[in-house]
């Protein structure tokens, strides 16, 4: 179901918070898919029970017609009794095999603590040690971050504030903006550098020039949490230090792009290259210090997501006072470190957390120790994870699912009325070219640097490594093989530049797939919610402008490019209607994509189900409780997004999430769905069978 690149082009799709600060990028690909005729993702038993098709019976909501409302019929019984921890802000499907995967997680280091002979043991074990020792953490203060302090009160002017941005890049802390290693637009063989819009404390530069919503309240909360952080620093002058804090982000918020814009790879993709920045864009700005210091100083191939943007953050380097200028930067240390350092400043940080999701605790120390160690040591970590929870062939079945869902896409392709011939072919190459991976990857990546009983140096270090892995790969042949995400993420993606796929093992977990799993199950909630939603990624209003080598370049003719944008805007048009919270509508343009894949996903999958059935020759099971196969298709995906989250979250979602709420992803999906009136029979008119559909792929 469910990174970002550096450009944010890589589209995920579980819907959590989108973090504040761009993270640096890295796809994969690994075998190449092939027609799977007689692909067989799941045995059905001779006789199963709801329960035993990999259906929560107990999440139902029968009281409820499912032709009136398929998300309160699939997930009311959930709705009705799940209660949202105190450390979160929802609870879900997703959020069940989460806690499932931190607590099994948990136990694989707290076991490794017991392993002195096997140095990946020995390195997590430290690592984890080091985050759980309260008393060290607090006896260190902000001993482990005072390199950075330093670095930026050392601003004097324009020159000093330049050399106090490089040193922060260096050490992984990135106002202003980012840089990190971008496949060529123009050439998806070439890694060059890129730069990146960056330095926000907010979820989107919305919260900084709108007033939609609780808006204007979450600025005033923001500044706030901005100045007791001053204070917990010792700053005698905390309020004057948060004002210029949030002023320079106000500044930088109104000179970057939307989202919105940001959803076209032209908008994002300037090649300017070394000499544009340092002649034209930018001169102001040291560029050969700056990438001498990232070490990569002979890097002359670069892109920026907006040229406009260098020139305004530059001359504000320039003209803001260096009081000012230190402010700010001192304040992106602190928002970016808080959780490593002290109690004190783990609960400061975490009222912005209240605000924004509505969690109302701090999670426990555990939990985030066991999520700090999957984010910098992940594939140590996952060795275990993988042999224990995707042993067998879990990896085979999933295999032959996604095989049998890249069958139904080629033939959705040959069937779309509104593609003309050429561009059809051009589709279909594309999709023989996409590639995919499944569970983990084949070579383990090795984490070189050293654990240390301190815990905020272990972030540090940990956060320089993975910014020097990353910015080694600018100038190197593209590796197709290196994950963006660990093999235990409850989530997936799609990559138009390397045009592949990747399912981690932690995605492929009951309740969302299970080797025993009915058929129909697999299907609707990996194959459609899944892996269906992933390939229609590259076939989406942003994915689409891609081909089948990774290059962005237009391939379609005039009239299909025109077709395709008018069933685009149907969608647009549909969920833009629909509210997260009262008052407060979804953004049709921003969730464009991710609505595009969804609703594609799931269409394609059920085709994938029923030419399934048709090749086998003893079908599955066909009614199981009084259930039809197929309605155990559609009731297998509108439970994959069963949750019941705060309204903060569902607010910060639509501000800022390209993902609908679960409710929409849902009934949103289904209303334009051709089988699922028929599986549930309902009348024309019924609010799931509206008569009109949205249909792109």
């Amino acid at each position: 179901m469910r990174i970002l690149a550096l450009v944010t082009l890589v589209a995920a799709c579980s819907g959590g918070s989108k973090s504040p600060s761009p993270a640096l990028p890295a796809p994969t690909p690994i075998e190449q898919p092939a027609p799977a005729a007689n692909a067989t993702p799941a045995p059905a038993a001779t006789t199963m029970t709801l329960a035993g098709t990999g259906i929560v019976p107990a999440w139902l909501d029968r009281a409820v017609d499912p032709c009136v409302d398929f998300y309160a019929y699939s997930c009311g019984g959930f709705l009705k009794t799940a209660v949202i921890p105190g450390d979160r802000s929802s609870w879900s499907a997703i959020s069940i095999v989460n806690q499932e995967t931190e607590e099994f997680l948990r136990k694989i280091i707290e076991d490794a603590a017991n392993q002195p002979g096997d140095p990946a043991a020995a390195k997590i074990g430290a690592y984890y040690a080091a985050c759980m020792n309260e008393p060290a953490i607090e006896q260190a203060g902000i001993a482990p971050i005072q390199p950075l302090l330093d670095a930026a009160a050392g601003v004097k002017d324009q020159k000093t504030a330049a050399l106090a941005v490089i040193g922060l890049h260096a050490g992984g802390v990135f106002p202003f903006f980012t840089a990190g290693p971008q496949q060529d637009f123009g050439d998806a063989t070439k890694v060059i550098a890129a730069l990146d819009q960056a330095g926000l404390g907010l979820p989107d530069r919305k919260y900084y020039v709108e007033s939609t919503g609780t808006m204007p309240h979450t600025r005033t909360v923001y500044l706030a949490h901005i100045e007791r952080m001053f204070k917990l620093l010792g700053d005698k002058d905390a309020k004057a230090a948060a004002a210029d804090a949030m002023r320079i982000e106000t500044s930088l918020a109104k000179v970057q792009q939307t989202d919105v814009a940001r959803r076209d790879p032209h908008a994002v993709y300037h090649k300017v290259d070394r000499a544009g920045l340092e002649a034209k864009i930018a001169p102001a700005f040291p560029w050969r210090d700056y990438l001498a210091k990232l070490g990569i100083p002979s890097v002359t191939d670069i892109t920026v997501n907006d040229p406009a943007y260098y020139t305004a953050v530059t001359r504000m380097l320039g003209t803001e006072q260096p009081a000012a200028l230190r402010h700010y930067l001192t304040w992106s240390i602190l928002r970016a470190s808080a959780n490593h350092l002290g109690k004190a400043w783990v609960d400061e940080a975490h009222t912005m957390a209240k605000e924004l999701s509505g969690a109302k605790q701090t999670p426990p120390r555990w939990r985030r120790c066991v999520q700090r160690v999957d984010s910098d040591l992940g594939e140590l970590l996952a060795q275990s994870y993988v042999k224990a929870r995707f042993a067998g062939s879990s990896k085979l079945r999933a295999v032959d699912l996604t095989k049998a869902i890249f069958g139904a896409m080629r033939g959705e392709l040959e069937s779309l009325g509104w593609m003309d011939a050429p561009t059809r072919a051009a589709a279909q190459q594309k999709l023989d070219k996409m590639a995919y991976l499944v569970g983990f990857p084949d070579k383990w990546r090795r984490y070189d640097f050293e654990i240390v009983p301190e815990f905020a140096a272990n972030v540090r270090s940990a956060a320089r490594w993975e910014l020097a892995r990353q910015l080694a790969k600018i100038g190197k042949p593209v590796d197709r093989f290196d994950w963006q995400m660990t093999p235990p993420t409850v989530n997936a993606y799609y990559d138009p530049t390397l045009n592949e796929i990747a399912l981690p093992a932690g995605q492929l977990q009951p309740p969302f797939f299970g080797e025993n799993f009915h058929p129909a199950v697999n299907f609707g909630s990996t194959g459609g919610g899944t892996i269906g939603h992933e390939i229609t990624h590259g076939f989406d209003d942003e994915g689409s402008q891609f081909d089948g080598n990774g290059n962005l370049r237009d391939w379609w003719s005039a009239s299909t490019k025109q077709k395709f944008a008018g069933a685009t805007k149907c969608v647009v048009e549909q969920y833009g209607q629909y509210e997260a919270v009262p008052k407060v509508k979804l953004d049709g343009k921003l969730t464009a994509g991710e609505n595009i894949a969804d609703n594609g996903g799931v269409k394609i999958a059920f085709q994938a189900y029923q030419a399934w059935k048709s090749q086998q020759q003893q079908a599955p099971q066909a009614v199981v409780d009084g259930m039809s196969d197929d309605q155990l298709y559609f009731l297998a995906y509108g439970q994959s997004w069963c949750d019941k989250s705060t309204p903060e979250r569902l607010e910060t979602m639509a501000h800022s999430n390209p993902h609908s709420p679960p409710r929409w992803r849902v009934n949103g999906v289904i209303v334009n769905q051709p089988g699922f009136a028929a599986a549930f029979k309902c009348a024309k008119d019924t609010p799931m069978n509206p008569g009109k559909q949205c249909s792109v792929w």
